[in-house]
Formats: structure tokens, C-alpha cells, sequence
């Protein structure tokens, strides 16, 4: 079943969807949160091939367009990363209301910047459990390497892949030790990060390991890039989320 929603967070208009079984309920719930310059779909469609096989596995998936991005309302530039961790949570005690959810099995996750969102949330957010790949924690790093290879400065910061990155992302950003802010979540977290993965390096897996110690179940793909780009990885990263989610389940 698919379901489209507007969801307004403090006069912010996003659109999302919600994926479920066609019967029965409430499901165990994913709320999955997009990356960097990308939407709900992911590149080449690596969320929503991710999104069918969790709904063929028995899970509810609720995905949204962050404020500035997909079918979103906004601009770009508007986006930062506070604004994101507040549309995040929004976005999870919405699910929490909805009557074919199961509150009592609900996971937060992400890929790239979403799954940065995703951990930082965490302790507030508490999800029964919580998953990275390739969780952005160099995400400073990262924008300003783009930003530098792109058109600007632009009138509010700097062309990044055809979208306007602001200032106020890259201060706000540079003002943010995130492993500090995962720190107060210790319910299971599952990290997956390909060793070539040359925009977030794999270390950064390792410092959010050390963060969460014997909580954290961190899963290495051999070779596997920033996005997953091959049909074996991608495969896995699916195959071992699931797999992780089930053992939560009760």
C-alpha cells in the first residue's frame, strides 16, 4: 500500500510517502531520511529499492522530502543541518500517531547526511533501534571539498551540483561536534560503510564504533562506495539492515 502525506513542521511544507503491507497492522516501522542534495528516492533508486524490500519483509517505511529538497516546498539554501534534526523528529512523532504503526517496534535510519540526522536524533528521538550507511560524520569536510570544486560564491553561499549551499549551513556546521551529539542513545545501532567510500572515509565508521561501543554492530563492505553503486552492494546493505531490524522485533 502507498500512501502520499504534506506534513507542515513551523510553517515548513514537506511531502513525503508511507510504504506498507497491503493488509494486517500496525507494522513495524522504518523512518528513513534521506541524504545530501538528494531526495526520498535516493540515487539511482537506492532507498526506494530498499523501502520494497522492507514492506515485502513485513515493515512500514515513512520517507520524507526534508524543506528545500524532492517535492518539498522551500529552497535549497534554506536548508540546514538544525533545521533537518527539527523537520526529523517532526517527522517521527507524526508516525508515531498514525494508526498503522507500531509504536512499540519504531526505528530511525538514514544514508549520508540522513543517517548523520538519523544518530544525532537518536537520543532524543529514542527509536528502539537505529542505522547508518555511510553516516556523514565529516560532513564539514565534505560540503566545503564540494563547495570548492563548484561555481561561487553564489548571493547566499556557493553553487553546489546546480543547488545554492548557504553560509549559514557551513557556520552552523563548523560549530557541531556530532560525536558529541550521538552520545545518550544506547539502544542497538547498526553502522555500514564501504571501504571506498572516498566523500565520508570509512574511520569515521570506527569513531562512531568507539562512541557506542558494544551497542554498535559495525558492518565493513569491501570496496563499496559513498552510494552503494553495484548491485552486490547494495544487496548487502539491504540484506544486513533487515536482518538487524528483525533481531529487534518483539
Amino acid at each position: 500500500m502507498y500512501l502520499a502525506n504534506e506534513l507542515d513542521v513551523n510553517g515548513r511544507l514537506l511531502r513525503g510517502n508511507v510504504r506498507m503491507p497491503d493488509s494486517g497492522g500496525p507494522f513495524p516501522t522504518i523512518v528513513f531520511l534521506h541524504g545530501f542534495t538528494v531526495w526520498k528516492t535516493g540515487p539511482q533508486r537506492l532507498y526506494e529499492e530498499f523501502v520494497r524490500m522492507a514492506v515485502k519483509e513485513g515493515f512500514c517505511v515513512v520517507r520524507y522530502d526534508f524543506y528545500g529538497t524532492g517535492e518539498s516546498e522551500g529552497e535549497f539554501y534554506e536548508m540546514t543541518i538544525g533545521s533537518e534534526m527539527n523537520e526529523t523528529a517532526a517527522i517521527f512523532e507524526w508516525a508515531a500517531k498514525q494508526p498503522y504503526v507500531d509504536v512499540n517496534n519504531m526505528f530511525l535510519g538514514g544514508h549520508s547526511l540522513g543517517a548523520l540526522l538519523a544518530l544525532v536524533e537518536a537520543p532524543h528521538i529514542q527509536p528502539k533501534a537505529a542505522f547508518g550507511w555511510s553516516t556523514a560524520l565529516t560532513m564539514l569536510f565534505q560540503a566545503g571539498q564540494r563547495t570548492r570544486t563548484m561555481r561561487g560564491p553564489t548571493e547566499r553561499g556557493w553553487d553546489i551540483d546546480g543547488l545554492e549551499l548557504s553560509r549559514e549551513f557551513m557556520d552552523e556546521c563548523a560549530g557541531m561536534d556530532f560525536l558529541e551529539m550521538v552520545k545518550g542513545y544506547d539502544k542497538p545501532v547498526l553502522l555500514i560503510h564501504g571501504t571506498g567510500d572516498v566523500d565520508i572515509p570509512v574511520e569515521s565508521a570506527y569513531a562512531l564504533k568507539k562512541v557506542y561501543g558494544d551497542n554498535c554492530e559495525l558492518d565493513i563492505v569491501e570496496g563499496a562506495n559513498h552510494r552503494f553503486l553495484s548491485l552486490p552492494w547494495k544487496k548487502h546493505a539491504y540484506e544486513k539492515t533487515l536482518e538487524f531490524l528483525k533481531k529487534q522485533l518483539g
